[in-house]
């Protein structure tokens, strides 16, 4: 799945997965750059990732898993 840069990466996880719930975290160092993590779950299901590709992915794992 590719993700533009015209509308958040969120937004399209959001569009693209309608039935999970789509958040991120960020995580702070003092010694280097910031981090977001990604997180999406349904039912119990929980999975995150770095990137919006990522994510995506792992939650398309977790669909065939269940399905």
């Amino acid at each position: 799945m590719l993700f533009t840069m015209e509308q958040g990466d969120i937004e399209q996880l959001c569009e693209a997965h309608p039935l999970w719930r789509i958040g991120s975290v960020w995580a702070s160092a003092a010694s280097g750059p910031d981090s977001r993590r990604l997180t999406a779950s349904r039912d119990g299901i929980q999975v995150h990732a770095w990137t919006a590709e990522r994510l995506s992915e792992c939650i398309a794992y977790e669909e065939e898993q269940h399905a």
